[in-house]
């Protein structure tokens, strides 16, 4: 399909041809070259204030020197990182769902802050940040350690840690430089050296301060505090409670961001990110300086994902006109008071291959999900039925995740079904630590998941009915007693029992 500026062209070509047109003809060509023009000159008018809405779409990548100067499709969300720097908070933790666009909004911010990557201004002469004069004149002032939990997963806790300490090796590998300082002296050149040195080889003994003393050090480097971006905190926790060696790595992270963020004099500010709000008493329990920022919070709201807006610029900049069917695909997120936000994987999946397919739900395992609703109680999976309905349900959520209760606490899961975007938060009214709100699915993308986890659950409970009725009708007394009992364990709550003795 040709683009509006090839098929001008085109006009052009038939007109000047005009003589062996019919009237009618030329008429048509006519409107239409008049029409692309005043669509051009609305395409020129958006890429003013997004100017690479109209580069290839690629998918998967995480840093944003892979987006810069328009290598690839970007939609400019650098006015967070005037937001951000204009707020007081000391440490910022932003909870949004994956494929939100939080690792690379952090790869976005080292790359504006940090001294390293000076001397490419032009990655950022176009975007929002740069018309901030205030703000513009933090570009390469500021260090920045940066580090992601992503890869810190593992069957148990050894493997994990492995994870955690090849992440953090990383990161002192991208200050190999302070090798070189001359501000450092030989004993903290070779402390360097002995902590990278361990975190290779796997060793657990300096996770806790490894951030902490490398802000000492490129403190004393640059004379400047450094900030710390904390990508995917909450992956350690979540692998750890689905694998079951949560009481290890709740003792370990506690230590590492009690060292990271509280008994850490040489850091400016920080930024944390993640998928779940994990409850203060797991965590944070020793933190007073932590600003939450969850999907019902106002701050941020239009930071991460896609607006409307954005998406319709986006479909125009592409030459898609599709926006009713990707409406009523992938719309429904709601970020604090902002609704219509679309989720950024799915739509750029959608403008690379042009299919209205369940892109964003596929890309991770929904297994926690699944488990957590076949072993809820009767009246959580009837208010799941009817959303399934489309109906919409009225919850009173606390909206910190406790991982090490889930099995036994209603609002855990409701909590986490909300932060990992499965359900959205309207007419949101909040006390104290209690979200009162009305929740139903977020869009059609998400229901046909939803739909799959409901089907497994009754499938599984077909499966253990059909045993029954065999151990039965075989007088089998005692698998009849293990059917029985697995019921009672996976099935039954203290919901499910009436109000006065007797009664059913």
């Amino acid at each position: 399909m040709p683009s509006p500026k090839e098929r001008i062209q085109e006009i052009d070509v038939m007109l000047s041809h005009g003589m062996i047109l019919e009237w009618k003809k030329r008429r048509e060509l006519v409107r239409e070259k008049r029409r692309l023009i005043a669509y051009i000159k609305t395409l020129t008018g958006i890429l003013n204030e997004n100017p690479y809405l109209d580069a290839s779409v690629g998918c998967g990548y995480q840093n944003f020197q892979d987006f810069a100067c328009g290598r690839q499709f970007y939609v400019d969300k650098t006015h967070f990182i005037a937001e951000w720097l204009k707020s007081i908070a000391k440490v910022t933790l932003i909870t949004r769902p994956r494929r939100f666009g939080k690792t690379i909004m952090l790869s976005t911010v080292e790359n504006f802050l940090d001294p390293r990557f000076t001397g490419h201004p032009e990655y950022f002469d176009r975007l929002k940040v740069w018309k901030d004069e205030k703000i513009k004149k933090y570009y390469g002032k500021i260090p920045v350690a940066s580090v992601t939990f992503g890869n810190c997963k593992g069957r148990d806790y050894r493997q994990a840690i492995q994870g955690m300490t090849d992440s953090l090796a990383i990161l002192y590998e991208a200050h190999r430089y302070l090798l070189h300082s001359t501000k450092l002296d030989e004993y903290e050149k070779n402390e360097y050296r002995y902590i990278l040195d361990g975190l290779r080889k796997g060793e657990e003994a300096n996770v806790g301060t490894a951030i902490s003393r490398l802000c000492r050090l490129l403190y004393r480097h640059y004379d400047v505090k450094p900030m710390i971006l904390i990508d995917e905190y909450d992956t350690p926790l979540q692998e750890a409670y689905t694998d079951g060696y949560w009481d290890d790595m709740i003792g370990t992270c506690r230590q590492l961001f009690h060292g990271t963020l509280k008994e850490n004099p040489y850091y400016d500010r920080a930024i944390v990110t993640g998928v779940t709000k994990i409850t203060r008493n797991s965590l944070f329990s020793d933190l007073n300086n932590v600003e939450v920022n969850t999907v019902t919070c106002e701050a941020y709201s239009d930071c991460f994902g896609f607006t409307e807006k954005e998406v319709m610029d986006a479909l125009k900049c592409q030459n898609m006109d599709s926006l009713q069917e990707v409406k009523a695909m992938y719309d429904g997120f709601i970020f604090g008071k902002r609704k219509d936000i679309y989720n950024p994987w799915s739509i750029c999946n959608y403008l690379r291959h042009g299919e209205l397919l369940s892109y964003w739900t596929n890309t991770s395992s929904n297994k926690l999900i699944g488990d957590i609703i076949r072993k809820y109680p009767v009246r959580s999976k009837y208010e799941i039925e009817q959303l399934m309905t489309g109906k919409t349900v009225h919850k009173k959520i606390n909206e910190n995740v406790a991982f090490q209760y889930l099995d036994g606490s209603e609002n855990s899961l409701w909590s986490l079904l909300l932060a990992v975007g499965y359900i959205k938060a309207d007419h949101v009214k909040k006390y104290g630590e209690i979200t009162e709100c009305d929740v139903s699915v977020t869009n059609r993308e998400v229901m046909e998941m939803f739909r799959y986890e409901i089907l497994a659950m009754f499938e599984n409970g077909n499966e253990i009915y059909s045993s029954f009725i065999q151990a039965l009708l075989s007088h089998n007394v005692e698998e009849l007693e293990e059917i029985l009992m697995d019921i009672s364990y996976t099935s039954m709550s203290y919901f499910d029992v009436g109000k006065r003795p007797g009664q059913a």
